[in-house]
């Protein structure tokens, strides 16, 4: 991979990223009998999914992925899928059973169930994945497209014969629309044209194999927010917190107006007040007397945030985003939040504007290459992290999402040498949760052949201690 080519090619993204037409609902994951229809699963984004009671006692600790079939010859083919559900497993942890050792033991014009039995027995691995395309459809009407793929896929014991788990779901991009003018008719019949070609069809398939996998219980993709935290810089104080932040709000309420704006603006940066919660109500306060402050509408959307209450954050940021679009930490803030809504299209837009500023941050670029990643865009993710370490060298959290997109484009051996480099940096620093994730990845993505037996099991040694000393 050529890093400098890459590096050259990020002005290109970012002008290119903000003009493709990122549109979807947020997904919403049913539980129930997939077999069943309900009217209202042709609302947004649905993923049905099923769990058996055993998946609860006896939950997977390995998994492969089968070849998938296709229910119609036209669905084919199916093998794309398959990879997209092999690279989200991935940095799930789990141990992950390679495609090639699968391969090697399946044979031709056999019944599933046999096959199952045979990768079982020479793997060790009783919990497999298997599934079919049930549709997929590239339409194209002029000035309007659609893509769809639909899948219904199963994780089978296979000691038993149950299925432990499965889902069924139709992932649809499209594009275009009805011309208002002769000059919309140009734009959107070259927006429809653009949306058929491969980069749409992966991108669908990608959307696809990710949902599915985001429905497997304890095997969410979507990494933790706090490694995308910018750390706030807080004023010291010489004041101990000996009072709760109402007694605080109590002290200073009877202040003329605008000195207890000014009062409550500086708290929302006092260290006294890192607390979420108590931010969350410093905010709330300051918005009750200055309604169009746009500090404390953006620390009560960085403190619903933090208390897992994104929909509740993007609220308060679109109203924010009204009075000031031109700020690269909003704009971030709405890309974190739609991350954690499960929503990587529509983070693109708002984190591409903020990297895009005079003076963009490390945590910009990281966060681009994290929905990048999710999105199955790996040259792209590689692209944005590659600029991200430029800036702000040796993050291993950076390194781990590099490391993921190095595998995406098939480069296995650059994947080793920077998840190994993670792991390290994790070790120097003392950081057993990066260090662990580094490790766990490393394994399921199946690289420990690029190193010495003797290599990895110091650094699991390592990794280990740390839990002793934190």
């Amino acid at each position: 991979m050529n890093k400098p080519k890459i590096f050259s090619q990020m002005a290109y993204l970012i002008v290119i990223g903000l003009v493709i037409a990122l549109s979807g609902c947020a997904t919403r994951y049913v539980v129930r009998d997939v077999d069943k229809v309900s009217a209202t699963d042709t609302i947004g984004d649905v993923v049905i999914y099923q769990s058996a009671e055993e998946f609860k006692t006896r939950p997977p600790v390995c998994l492969g992925v089968m070849p998938l079939t296709a229910a119609k010859k036209e669905f084919e083919p199916t093998i794309d899928l398959r990879k997209a559900l092999h690279a989200y497993l991935a940095p799930t942890g789990i141990l992950l059973l390679p495609l090639q050792r699968i391969d090697q033991n399946i044979k031709p014009i056999v019944p599933e169930a046999v096959n199952l039995k045979n990768v079982s027995a020479a793997t060790a691995c009783d919990t497999l994945m298997s599934g079919e395309m049930i549709d997929r459809q590239t339409r194209f009407w002029g000035v309007y497209s659609e893509v769809k793929m639909a899948a219904d896929v199963r994780i089978t014991r296979v000691s038993t014969g149950a299925v432990i788990w499965r889902a069924k779901h139709t992932a649809v991009i499209r594009d275009g629309g009805l011309p208002l003018n002769p000059i919309s008719i140009i734009g959107g019949s070259i927006s429809a044209g653009i949306n058929i070609r491969d980069e749409q069809i992966t991108r669908t398939t990608n959307d696809l194999a990710r949902r599915l996998i985001i429905a497997i219980p304890h095997l969410k993709y979507t990494d933790k927010d706090s490694d995308l935290i910018a750390k706030p810089v807080l004023a010291p104080t010489e004041s101990d917190k000996s009072k709760s932040v109402h007694s605080y709000i109590s002290s200073i309420e009877n202040h003329q107006l605008s000195e207890l704006i000014q009062e409550l603006t500086t708290a929302l940066r006092d260290e006294r007040w890192s607390d979420p919660k108590d931010r969350l109500v410093l905010a709330d306060y300051l918005l009750k007397k200055d309604s169009q402050n746009t500090a404390a509408m953006f620390a009560n959307a960085t403190a619903r945030l933090e208390i897992s209450q994104p929909e509740e954050s993007l609220v308060m940021i679109n109203r924010l985003i009204l009075l000031d679009n031109k700020d690269p930490d909003i704009q971030f803030l709405k890309g974190r939040v739609l991350l954690q809504m499960n929503q990587p299209s529509q983070a693109v837009e708002p984190i591409l504007k903020a990297a895009g500023s005079d003076k963009p941050r490390a945590l910009y670029f990281t966060a681009l290459g994290l929905a990048y990643n999710q999105l199955g865009n790996y040259e792209y993710a590689l692209a944005s992290l590659t600029r991200s370490l430029y800036i702000e060298s040796d993050n291993p959290y950076a390194l781990i999402q590099q490391a993921i997109a190095y595998v995406g484009v098939g480069d296995e051996a650059e994947a080793a040498v920077t998840l190994k480099k993670s792991m390290v940096l994790s070790i120097i620093a003392r950081d057993h949760r990066n260090a662990s994730r580094a490790l766990s990845i490393f394994k399921s993505m199946n690289l420990t052949e690029q190193i010495s037996p003797e290599e990895l099991n110091a650094l699991e040694i390592k990794i280990a201690s740390l839990l002793t000393t934190l």
